[in-house]
């Protein structure tokens, strides 16, 4: 067998190495304590009447804190353990891309979402525009189950009004539903 100068295959390209290859989703950690300590502070700085309920105001901040928190410590220990070296992306003809590949689409309906959800947030209310956020989501993450997850989203944002209303005597915004 002769080596054809003309040979086409390709050798993979070098897998990156450093400290912190593989480590860049650890921001998504640090993201999470940086909420879970703005929760903290709001529960701390929050002036409230009285305290001897046992699902006051302070409840649902401290249990949304503490899972920051867990969340945040796992999510560090497996990042650690086994940091995902990407092999770098090519392109049709099998030669490296240089830079970061992202999926806008994914990202613009993620954020479009969360705008629709505060534009009607007062005007329809918290189930509908709850329902919508979660919708929006959902599709931008890639599921096509579009009615199911709206129903599963006008659930979602049902329990959360119950819960705020029945619970913590909070109302969320009403909207429409306030007609009925």
């Amino acid at each position: 067998m002769t080596t054809d100068e003309h040979d086409t295959t390709l050798e993979p390209a070098p897998r990156p190495t450093g400290r912190w290859v593989g480590k860049s989703a650890l921001i998504m950690p640090a993201l999470l304590v940086v909420v879970g300590l703005f929760l903290v502070y709001g529960i701390v700085d929050m002036e409230i009447a009285d305290d001897s309920e046992i699902f006051g105001p302070r409840s649902f901040p401290a249990i949304a804190a503490a899972f920051c928190f867990v969340i945040a410590a796992l999510l560090t220990v497996s990042i650690l353990r086994h940091p995902e070296i990407p092999d770098a992306p090519v392109d049709d003809n099998g030669q490296p891309i240089s830079g970061p590949a992202s999926n806008w689409r994914a990202t613009g309906i993620t954020i479009g979402s969360f705008v629709v959800f505060t534009v009607l947030l007062v005007p329809a209310g918290w189930i509908i525009a709850g329902a919508v956020v979660f919708w929006g989501v959902t599709v931008g993450l890639g599921s096509t189950k579009y009615v199911a997850n709206l129903l599963i989203g006008l659930a979602l944002s049902s329990i959360v009004q119950l819960v705020f209303g029945g619970l913590l005597g909070l109302t969320l915004p009403p909207g429409v539903m306030g007609l009925f």
